[in-house]
């Protein structure tokens, strides 16, 4: 709750809301950061009684992490390792320095346990280094929501065509980037790989993403990342492979049945 007040001014139910505790409990709260001593401010906004700490205020306690909570943040960066010259792979890494900076010592002593306490196998990759430039402006282009010009070049073609993009999303998919959005070009959803973008261009015009747009729509469609009309299917498999279509979701619609001898389908 401190985070919170120090970031912007609540009403007390906007707190019982983002808590999820009464509004009783919150006013317990607000009296002991009082009774703490931090400078908590009460004021009328728009006829509502907010509360709010001064905006930068520096008496806030550190963030702490569990030996656990590292370990997985290790892990997850180990995932992103093809990420190595973007700079979200530069900011993950500020972020783990920043945290171990405030680390006790009991945990900083098993740190070095902790970064090799978990190995991630190299697969094919795609290089970004490369397209460090092109991804600075597309990471811009996403928090700001503004059009982006791609200069996108498809295989088996000399030259690189400029599409107009609002970029809805950046997928990370089987160590590759695709941003997947509304083509001026073509009217409708497009995906790019990043890899193929020759350059990118941020321009002043802003979008909205359309209220019906849902990636979980998008990803229920796509088998992968081959976007084709859906169609039913129904595939026999034998017994002595049937397991590995038991022990994972292969795709959002897959339904299993039982067929003869062990078989599924």
């Amino acid at each position: 709750m401190l985070r919170a007040l120090a970031a912007r001014a609540f009403t007390i139910n906007e707190l019982a809301e983002e808590f999820a505790i009464t509004r009783r409990q919150v006013y317990r709260d607000l009296n002991q950061i009082e009774a703490e001593g931090h400078p908590l401010v009460q004021r009328a906004d728009l006829g509502e009684r907010v509360w709010q700490l001064p905006l930068g205020y520096k008496g806030l306690p550190p963030i702490t992490v569990s030996p656990h909570e590292l370990l997985s943040l290790h892990i997850a960066r180990a995932h992103l390792s093809y990420l190595t010259g973007t700079p979200f792979l530069e900011d993950l890494d500020a972020v783990i320095k920043k945290i171990q900076a405030g680390l006790p010592v009991k945990t900083t002593n098993h740190l070095d346990r902790i970064i090799h306490a978990s190995f991630h196998v190299a697969r094919p990759t795609r290089s970004y280094h490369m397209q460090r430039s092109i991804l600075d402006v597309l990471r811009r282009a996403l928090l700001l929501q503004r059009t982006v010009v791609l200069h996108h070049r498809v295989p088996g073609y000399r030259d690189a065509v400029a599409h107009p993009v609002d970029p809805y999303v950046l997928l990370l998919y089987q160590h590759g980037l695709y941003v997947l959005g509304q083509s001026h070009r073509a009217q409708t959803i497009r995906l790019f790989a990043v890899e193929r973008v020759q350059d990118a261009v941020l321009t002043d015009e802003a979008f909205e993403v359309p209220p019906g747009f849902s990636m979980a729509a998008v990803d229920h469609r796509l088998f992968g990342l081959i976007d084709e009309e859906p169609r039913d299917v129904r595939i026999e498999f034998r017994e002595d492979v049937a397991y590995l279509l038991k022990e994972r979701q292969w795709h959002p619609t897959q339904i299993l049945t039982p067929g003869n001898k062990g078989k599924v389908h």
